[in-house]
């Protein structure tokens, strides 16, 4: 039984949430989280699993597509020589030359990251349904996320070193459309693919149950739900989890629930774990104070830190550790392998600096900033698969 379905409970909890709480206990309330229904399916780690493969299915055929273009034809990009065009030029022009050629790279990556993200939001969010919780995701824009901007300026930046390189030749507007035609149809389309799925990606809540599914399959049985329905955003969720969550050495998906319910609807309370250390309890608050670290499609992965938690041991939970960890075998050694990518590539690069190709300098600075960035991924999802649950108190006698 819930926590707020005590007697002890609905004194503490005042305003609606002792409402709820207060009515929790009807039987027909009881009777209906009992009832299974079809769309419960939709948080089982197979189904999960299943609509994972299918998404990144079709986003790897249009990086592979792009791939094969970009490492084998030299038809898509203009040549980049000092010796020909002025240094700024000729410096922009590997600039913009080097981001096309390792945005697909890091798409790559991107894309099974978002996997992850999905399995662990949309997991949490039904099983916290399937229990009368209502998980309220932030709607994010796309535009204000800084990555995103950054992969679709990339992705776009050599058609404008081409028009420029075509205009000082004075070549035919003929023979540009032509370039922009294999532009287009060989590179600009297939990144249009990624990128239109990484936007839709940011609002989770699109992905979600529909209100008539919810109601269809039993409307009665679905009304009583949602009149007891609690709420808990996604902002207070996130920080419960992130200061930690008091549960046994030996916890059940149930009393993970639980917990965090009961941190976000008392923010005030779980701020500091009971019995933390001084050096600890300064962890936490120069914690608050930093700047974001990571891309905000990342930031939001935060529910995978309460789903991999060690201390979670039930069947149901070592069923989606499976699932998540069978994909994330793809993308750390996938990440990895980029970075070393973008290393390799810079010291390339900085050779043919040293032979006399000062323009490959924008080159090195591009690959530089890739590698940095993909670093910052790959500590992101090495902290996720080998330290979930380092925070959280273990209660006292359990």
């Amino acid at each position: 039984m819930w926590p707020w379905s005590s007697s002890a409970s609905q004194t503490s909890q005042p305003g609606a949430v002792a409402k709820a709480s207060a009515s929790y206990g009807t039987p027909e309330h009881a009777e209906a989280l009992e009832r299974p229904f079809e769309w419960h399916q939709r948080g089982e780690p197979f189904q999960l699993l299943l609509t994972t493969i299918i998404s990144v299915a079709g986003q790897y055929a249009a990086l592979g597509v792009i791939t094969l273009t970009v490492y084998t034809s030299n038809t898509l990009f203009v040549k980049c020589d000092s010796r020909q065009q002025p240094i700024a030029v000729a410096l922009a022009c590997e600039c913009t030359k080097a981001s096309m050629r390792s945005f697909v790279l890091l798409a790559m990556v991107i894309s099974l990251l978002i996997a992850l993200r999905q399995i662990a939001r949309q997991r949490l969010y039904y099983v916290m349904l399937r229990r009368g919780v209502m998980l309220d995701f932030e709607t994010v824009s796309p535009i204000h996320d800084p990555l995103f901007i950054l992969l679709t300026v990339c992705s776009l930046s050599h058609c404008l070193i081409v028009a420029w390189q075509f205009h000082h030749d004075e070549k035919s507007f003929k023979d540009f459309m032509v370039f922009i035609n294999t532009i287009v149809t060989r590179y600009l389309a297939h990144s249009c693919v990624f990128l239109a799925f990484l936007a839709t990606a940011y609002d989770t809540e699109n992905q979600l149950l529909p209100l008539s599914k919810y109601v269809e399959e039993d409307p009665q049985a679905a009304k009583c739900l949602m009149h007891h329905m609690v709420v808990i955003s996604e902002d207070a969720a996130s920080k419960a989890v992130e200061n930690g969550l008091h549960l046994p050495s030996k916890a059940t998906s149930q009393q993970v629930y639980e917990a965090l319910v009961n941190a976000a609807q008392n923010p005030e309370g779980s701020k500091v774990e009971a019995g933390t250390s001084l050096l600890e309890r300064a962890d936490q608050f120069l914690s608050k104070a930093k700047p974001d670290q990571y891309a905000k499609f990342v930031q939001e992965m935060w529910p995978a830190r309460l789903l991999l938690d060690r201390r979670l041991e039930d069947e149901d939970s070592r069923r989606f550790k499976k699932v998540w960890y069978f994909i994330s075998g793809f993308s750390l050694p996938l990440t990895l392998f980029v970075f070393i990518f973008f290393v390799r590539q810079v010291r390339i690069d900085l050779i043919d600096v040293e032979n006399g190709q000062i323009e490959d300098l924008g080159g090195v600075g591009i690959a530089v900033v890739y590698a940095i960035y993909t670093f910052h991924l790959l500590t992101h999802v090495w902290t996720l698969l080998f330290s979930p649950g380092a925070k959280g108190g273990t209660d006292r006698g359990s």
